[in-house]
């Protein structure tokens, strides 16, 4: 009967020294919590905070921001943060020029778009006005989707701009044999970055000249546009010394058989024996 006593109170021994254990590790993880808390609270008084919009999911380059999209964080106020958005509602419907990912501060130079619900800007994020930077313009051309390639042409892509304008021949040259009025056409502007598009518009970022240049053809009436996607990787500048195309020009490369009348002479069309 003594035995068994004495083992019951060695087994009730080693539980009491557990749990005193357990409620030691507990004390000593409270403790350092509130230690900590301390210290930080400690390192951050006295430093002014700032609410500033930060990214809460990766927000894909040229996409409308969503109000899903961000959320205002408090951080420490610094020149670092100096051009982060402050307010929700100023980033929901811009439109991101670069991807921007989790957790990242919405600067105003990661935006597209100019003003809330501005849809593109001329500018690039990087980019900055100098005395000696190219006066680059926005202009609209209307091209058809069977020529811009099926329509599938997406802001933030760069394309090859083709013009196709009718040539007039005057008539006493014409009767001379070898020159005839007809449709011409030649890669005109090359790595040409499209801001935006609405239907079957395409907005160019151009320079001032290209601008007035297209802004005539378009006036005059006798020109088409055509597109020609670029790869993202390649700005290589194409010679088009020796381009453009009129129907004979791709007649005699291609050996294309020219149409002739028949019957000749105007006599009656031949019929096969019976």
């Amino acid at each position: 009967m003594d035995e068994l006593e004495f083992k019951d109170h060695g087994r009730r021994g080693r539980w009491i020294i557990v749990v005193g254990v357990i409620l030691a590790l507990v004390a000593g993880g409270g403790g350092f919590y509130l230690l900590t808390q301390a210290q930080q609270q400690a390192a951050t008084q006295g430093v002014p905070q700032a609410s500033v919009v930060v990214a809460v999911r990766e927000i894909p380059a040229r996409k409308p921001i969503e109000e899903g999209d961000v959320a205002l964080r408090q951080v420490a106020q610094d020149v670092t943060n100096a051009s982060a958005l402050t307010a929700v509602a100023d980033a929901v419907g811009r439109i991101s020029a670069v991807t921007i990912p989790t957790g990242q501060l919405v600067t105003k130079n990661l935006l597209a778009s100019v003003a809330a619900g501005g849809q593109f800007s001329i500018l690039g994020p990087d980019a900055s006005i100098a005395p000696d930077s190219p006066n680059l313009r926005a202009i609209s051309v209307s091209v058809p989707d069977d020529r811009a390639v099926g329509g599938l042409i997406e802001p933030g892509q760069t394309v090859d701009v083709f013009i196709t304008v009718t040539v007039n021949v005057p008539q006493d040259v014409a009767d001379q044999g070898r020159l005839y009025t007809d449709k011409s056409t030649k890669l005109t502007y090359q790595d040409v970055p499209v801001l935006a598009k609405s239907g079957t518009f395409y907005v160019l970022r151009v320079d001032e000249t290209t601008a007035e240049q297209i802004s005539h053809l378009q006036a005059s009436g006798t020109a088409s546009f055509s597109l020609a996607l670029r790869p993202p990787e390649d700005s290589r500048t194409v010679d088009v010394s020796g381009l453009g195309e009129t129907t004979n020009r791709i007649i005699q490369e291609y050996g294309l058989p020219v149409p002739e009348t028949y019957p000749r002479a105007g006599g009656p069309l031949a019929t096969p024996a019976p």
